[in-house]
Order: structure tokens, then C-alpha cells, then sequence
């Protein structure tokens, strides 16, 4: 922000105090507040605490007051989300909250925060008790809130049972998640840190987002997911570890990681994040990769970073089909789990899908066993086409390596 358009701002603020009698605040700047603030929750704790207003004088005129809501859409329902109040100072007992959102040169937003208090150590009790407001209101959250973007509805009623999975693959899986949170004393009374970290590796199509967003669902705890931009920097990495942190216990998701470091600064920051001198208490991290031969041993080989790497392979036999009878009903054959050999398990849902389509654009009522060897037919060759390497060429070693072995 522009320093002299700052001290306008200040000295907009101090003016409409005055002019309202309001007087004895001290103001002060306040930095990187997205870290820990969001407006719409602001605004419903300060209708639970309660507060009054004051116009926004700025050269000699009111700003109208306004909120700035976004539209969010979620299946067929929409939701209407306020995401800050400008053109107001908001009072709260013996604390202030002024934000103007500006637009800059090149045409993006920017919110600006001004706080005050006149009382020591008020704004100190005001945030505190806005923390604890917050944090409850992360628990059960509709939404997974995206770094730097705009939030994604999160998923309900997903059950581990859907995922088609090696059994005991899946059960481990579930259980390093659930019992992250659910044996946090255990940790306390052990003398272990509070942390961990899961990285699920392997080709794609195989049910690494599937299980990502299984967790968002099963899970309670807030979920941050970071997607990398062509303008992502460092100030957007700390703010998804910060945010993380703050709401712990809570969930940091990083999906393709091996993107994130396109130099060895950025790996360098990354790991002095995971575990320097910063707390990241309660926080599970999870992260994905469809190459883990591009990540660098210090990530994958180290305890406190990745602690469990967990394989999604190609389905076994086993996991093929229990798919593909359950998909396809009375056309389902035996032929058709030996002919899906080496399918993601994504391949074998299409091969569903396209039988079911070939029925319906012949009028009949179910997939028919010769419109399923079509579409594996299909498959194999789209897969000779693109002469791609599905499995990973590098092993990983140094932790537990968790693989479906059906």
C-alpha cells in the first residue's frame, strides 16, 4: 500500500472520531491480517458481542457504507457470503476496526485494516476473544478454504467404505488420519510433537483427490488446501502454514507438491516451515504427487516432514472386480478383470461409463458385456497412444512405504 495513501487513511480515521466525540484511541496499522482474520466471521462476532458504528469521513465526505459479498455455488444451491465491511469504523467496547478495500493499478483489490484501542492491552482481550469465536466457528465448516482463492464446498456424507481400495490399505490409511486427532493426549503424555505429515504418491487416477476429499468429509477439523499460481510466493506459502497453525487442530493440504519447488529457495522455505523454528502443532499435513521422483530426499527420506508415504497403485484384481460387477450388473465376466490389466482406476470407470453410454444411445435398459470390451479396447489404445510410464521408476526409502498389494 501506498504510504501516503496510508496516512490518509489514519488521519480519515482519527477525523471521523472526532467528529463523532469519540476520542482517545490509539490506531495502528495492521499487517498481514488475513492470516487471522476473516471478515464475515468479524462481523458475526461482533453482532454477538455487540458494537455501534461511525461514518468514514474521507476528505470531508461520508463514505458510503457497504459490504462485499461474494456468490459461492454449490451443487444447485448458492450461498451468499459477506467478505468484508468498508466505509464504517466498527466499536466494540474499547476497540476499533476500520477496513477500506482500495483497487489497484492493475485492476485487483486490496482490504486495508486499521485497528484501535483506548485501554491498554484491549485490542490484546478483543482478539482473543475473537480467536476462540473463530475457531469454534472453523469446526463444521461448509467450506475448505483455499489459500488465496476462492473457497471450494466441502464435501459431506462420504463414507471409506466407497473407496475402491485394498481393505487393509484403506484401514491404515483411515486410521494414521483419525487417530491423529482423536489421541492428541496420547501425544501430550508422551512428549511427542502434535504433527504429522502423509504423502500420497503414485500415478494418476487412482484415488489420491478421491481420499482427500473422503477426509474433508469424515473429518470436523478445518481444512486449508494450497494451490499453486503462476503468482504464488512465499508471502501466500506462510500464510496457508499460518492459518493452519491457527486454527489447529486442523488439516494443510498440498496437492501436486512436487510444483511447489521449481528452485532450491523454495524447498529450502518449505522445509523450514514444516519443522524450524514456527509451531505447527495439531496440524496434519497431506500432500500428493503423481511424481515422486522429483521430490528431493530431504522431504521424503527425514522423520517430522512425510512420516508415511502411501502408494496408489493400479487396482489388483481384487479391487477391479468388486468394481467392475458391482458397475456393471448381469454383463459383468471374468475376461473383463484380466482385459484391465494395468488400468488406473480411473480407466476402469470409464470403461463403466462408456458401456453404459453405448446402451443408452442403442435404447437399452443396461451395459451389455460387448459394449464393456469395446470400451476396454478403446482404453488400451488411447493408453498405447500416449506411451505413458504409469508406474513410478524411483523407490523411495527410508519410512514405511504403504502399497496396495492386491
Amino acid at each position: 500500500m501506498d504510504m501516503l495513501l496510508f496516512y490518509r487513511l489514519i488521519d480519515a480515521v482519527r477525523d471521523s472520531l472526532d467528529r463523532a466525540g469519540r476520542h482517545g484511541y490509539t490506531l495502528f496499522r495492521a499487517d498481514r491480517h488475513e492470516v487471522w482474520l476473516d471478515f464475515s466471521c468479524l462481523q458475526e462476532f461482533l453482532e454477538e458481542v455487540g458494537y455501534d458504528s461511525v461514518p468514514l469521513m474521507w476528505e470531508g465526505r461520508a463514505l458510503p457504507a457497504h459490504d462485499t459479498v461474494t456468490v459461492h455455488s454449490r451443487a444447485s444451491e448458492r450461498e451468499l457470503w459477506r467478505t468484508d465491511r468498508t466505509g464504517d469504523i466498527l466499536l466494540s467496547g474499547d476497540v476499533l476496526v476500520a477496513a477500506v478495500t482500495v483497487v489497484t493499478g492493475d485492476g485487483m483489490t486490496d482490504t486495508h485494516l486499521v485497528v484501535g484501542e483506548r485501554a491498554p492491552d484491549a485490542l490484546q482481550g478483543f482478539l482473543r476473544k475473537y480467536g476462540a469465536f473463530a475457531h469454534e466457528r472453523a469446526r463444521h465448516a461448509e467450506w475448505i478454504t483455499v489459500i488465496e482463492g476462492d473457497p471450494l464446498p466441502r464435501p459431506r456424507g462420504l463414507a471409506w467404505d466407497s473407496l475402491v481400495l485394498d481393505p487393509h490399505f484403506r484401514e491404515d490409511l483411515r486410521t494414521q488420519v483419525n487417530s491423529f486427532f482423536e489421541l492428541q493426549p496420547e501425544y501430550v503424555r508422551m512428549g511427542i510433537p502434535h504433527r504429522r505429515g502423509l504423502l500420497f504418491t503414485g500415478p494418476p487416477g487412482n484415488g489420491k483427490t478421491s481420499v482427500l476429499r473422503l477426509i474433508a468429509s469424515d473429518r470436523d477439523e478445518p481444512f486449508f488446501t494450497y494451490t499453486l499460481t503462476t503468482w504464488s510466493d512465499r508471502s501466500e506459502l506462510n500464510q496457508a502454514f499460518d492459518r493452519a497453525a491457527l486454527e489447529a487442530p486442523s488439516i494443510l493440504c498440498f496437492e501436486d507438491v512436487d510444483s511447489l519447488f521449481n528452485d532450491a529457495l523454495g524447498l529450502s522455505h518449505f522445509l523450514n516451515r514444516i519443522d524450524g523454528i514456527h509451531p505447527l502443532e495439531g496440524v496434519l499435513i497431506l500432500a500428493t504427487t503423481n511424481h515422486p521422483e522429483k521430490l528431493d530426499a530431504s522431504l521424503t527420506e527425514r522423520p517430522s516432514r512425510f512420516d508415511r508415504i502411501f502408494h496408489f497403485g493400479n487396482p489388483g484384481p481384487v479391487e477391479r472386480r468388486r468394481y467392475l460387477q458391482d458397475g456393471l450388473g448381469a454383463a459383468f465376466d471374468e475376461l473383463l478383470v484380466a482385459a484391465t490389466d494395468g488400468f488406473s482406476m480411473a480407466q476402469i470407470k470409464e470403461v463403466r461409463v462408456a458401456a453404459c453410454l453405448q446402451a443408452i444411445h442403442e435404447g437399452r435398459r443396461e451395459p451389455t458385456l460387448a459394449g464393456a470390451i469395446v470400451a476396454v479396447e478403446r482404453m488400451r489404445g488411447q493408453k498405447s497412444a500416449a506411451q505413458q510410464e504409469w508406474e513410478p521408476g524411483r523407490t523411495i526409502v527410508g519410512f514405511q512405504w504403504s502399497r496396495s498389494t492386491s
